[in-house]
């Protein structure tokens, strides 16, 4: 073996220990970070949407470290602490809601009068039988799904405030040094500036696409629900207005399944206009929400497929919890945007296999 290619194989050898030690001491960093996901991730999601605001900011304020800690205590006053006081009103009327429905009974009478001896009416007797355990079994569902999800949140209080102090510092220097560190990871990348931008564009179109279809449009309609509700005397509009915003969340889901059961059921209790009146409005105000918004608050931005966004969403809330309808579709985009930058780079040799 010639002095040249002994060389060569231990350059060989010592380039493929340095990956290795990239690679386990990148896994063990990662490791380290793993217990603070969620503040890393919402911190860069945050910035995202409102870096734009933050660049108009920076242009009146010459300071970006002081920009960056106005736009923090914005975020704080407009976005997290009217969250976090909702959170405790829901709370607070999923008991009351909870005590209301155990101690009401409800009647079917004027419904089951009206088919009286038809084939139906065995059935609504067995219901009127049965109308209080369902009212308790739904109401029971709900009202515990809504504090076990809050009491996981809120349980350890100096662990959640951590978690938000966390946030909020990474949300102040991703928004100081966001464009640094964006151009240090490009730097430092091996597919090459047009591939990274290209990533980056794709996860930050994602985000704003899926909070604006997701979140913002069930927001508007669970406002209008809970409105909905309120005015005309449903108990609990607080309550069934946060469940119209997470079903609407869920591709295939929507707040329909909240409202058209509602307006069901107080056609039959005899609240005849309440009934047609939550009716007419879902049908003819929540419903059309979603296809008048949509198409102007997401556009082209977020370019997947029907079923890719509803198991991405799906799978993204089962694995990552209420986090999951944001990560989900960004892990999904970001593994199509891998697939088309594949195709690109290797466009001559696909081309040359067909």
């Amino acid at each position: 073996m010639t002095k040249v290619t002994r060389e060569q194989n231990f350059a060989k050898i010592k380039n493929r220990f340095f990956f290795l030690l990239i690679g386990i001491f990148s896994v063990l960093f990662l490791y380290i970070l793993q217990p603070f996901f969620y503040p890393l991730f919402w911190a860069a999601v945050i910035a995202i949407l409102v870096f734009p605001y933050y660049e108009h900011l920076t242009k009146l304020i010459r300071s970006r470290a002081i920009a960056s800690l106005l736009m923090v205590l914005s975020v704080l006053v407009l976005i997290i602490l009217p969250v976090i006081l909702v959170g405790f009103l829901v709370v607070t009327e999923t008991v009351n809601l909870y005590a209301s429905v155990k101690n009401t009974t409800f009647a079917i009478q004027p419904i089951a009068d009206i088919f009286s001896g038809t084939f139906v009416d065995p059935y609504l007797v067995q219901i009127k039988i049965l109308w209080q355990q369902y009212a308790n079994e739904v109401t029971q569902s709900v009202g515990s799904f809504i504090l076990d999800g809050f009491k996981t949140i809120t349980q350890n209080t100096i662990n959640f405030l951590g978690m938000l102090f966390l946030c909020l510092y990474t949300l102040f220097f991703f928004l100081k040094d966001g464009r640094k560190i964006l151009q240090r990871m490009m730097e430092l990348s091996p597919l090459g500036d047009k591939y990274d931008r290209a990533l980056y564009d794709k996860f930050s179109e994602t985000v704003v696409a899926t909070l604006q279809s997701t979140l913002f449009l069930g927001v508007i309609q669970g406002s209008i629900g809970g409105l909905l509700f309120y005015a005309t005397g449903v108990p609990g509009a607080l309550v069934w207005g946060v469940v119209m915003v997470a079903l609407s969340i869920i591709p295939a889901a929507g707040s329909f399944l909240v409202w058209i059961p509602a307006a069901l059921i107080q056609l039959a209790i005899g609240n005849v206009w309440q009934g047609i009146t939550i009716l007419t409005i879902g049908l003819g105000v929540i419903s059309v929400i979603d296809n008048l918004l949509r198409p102007l608050l997401v556009g082209k931005e977020m370019e997947m497929h029907p079923i890719v966004v509803l198991f991405s969403t799906l799978g993204g809330l089962v694995i990552f919890g209420i986090s999951g309808f944001v990560i989900g579709p960004v892990l999904a985009s970001l593994c199509l945007a891998l697939f088309s930058v594949y195709e690109q780079y290797y466009h001559k040799n696909l081309t040359l296999n067909k």
